[in-house]
Order: C-alpha cells, then sequence, then structure tokens
C-alpha cells in the first residue's frame, strides 16, 4: 500500500518508482514517474530504456502524440513503487524525454487508487488487490 501527501496545488502528479531490468543488472530510481489515468500503458523514455539496456521489440504499435502519431517499440521492464510493490510488464519505449517514466491505467487498474483533497494537501493512496 502506498500512502503519500502531496501538495495541493500539485499540476501533475509525480510520484517515485524504482525501475529495474533484471537480466541486465541494471536498475535506477528516478521520482518522475507520472501517474496518467489517460495513457492506456506504462512507458520509458527512450534515453533511459537505453541506460536500462531493455531490449526493444517491434510490436507495431502507435503513440499519438499532441501533434502526430508515431512508431513505437516495447520492452519488458520492471516497476516498483516506494511501498514495495512489483509490477514485471511490457511499457511503451517513449520518443520523449520531456517525463523519463508514466504510470499508465496498465498498473494503475491493478489496484485500488484514490486521490482525496485535505486541507492543504492532496492525499494519494494506492495498493493492490
Amino acid at each position: 500500500m502506498l500512502d503519500l501527501d502531496l501538495p495541493k496545488q500539485t499540476a501533475l502528479l509525480q510520484l517515485p518508482v524504482l525501475l529495474r531490468n533484471t537480466p541486465a543488472g541494471k536498475a535506477t530510481y528516478t521520482k518522475l514517474a507520472l501517474w496518467d489515468t489517460g495513457a492506456e500503458m506504462s512507458g520509458v523514455s527512450e534515453e533511459l530504456a537505453a541506460w536500462l539496456q531493455l531490449e526493444p521489440r517491434d510490436e507495431g504499435m502507435y503513440m499519438q502524440s499532441a501533434s502526430e502519431t508515431v512508431s513505437v517499440k516495447v520492452a519488458n521492464c520492471q516497476f516498483e513503487l516506494p511501498s514495495g510493490e512489483l509490477f514485471e510488464q511490457d511499457v511503451l519505449i517513449l520518443p520523449t524525454n520531456d517525463t523519463p517514466v508514466i504510470i499508465g491505467l496498465d498498473i494503475i487498474k491493478q489496484g485500488y487508487f484514490a486521490l482525496k483533497p485535505e486541507q492543504d494537501l492532496l492525499h494519494f493512496h494506492y495498493e493492490l488487490v
């Protein structure tokens, strides 16, 4: 279970996550994982995928950006939340480095996700069901 209090004026829901490529023995911690309920699949930037030595596969997938539709590759990656929940799954390799990690509905819908405003804070709650 993950419970965090964030400033209420938070424009983007960004939380920490540990990423691993177990076969390559690579791991990195990032505090810029964007929880995006509008993203069907989770993803990592091309730069981060290269550093983790993820093995991209062409699955014929496409992503709609603000201005165009682009072809994206897929790779397997392990996500670990600060509370210890592990997710091993395919992720999109994103052609942008603006947000290095996106947590999409493929992870979010595996648990109970809630945001609750409390005075000057926004309480974030996530737990597997």
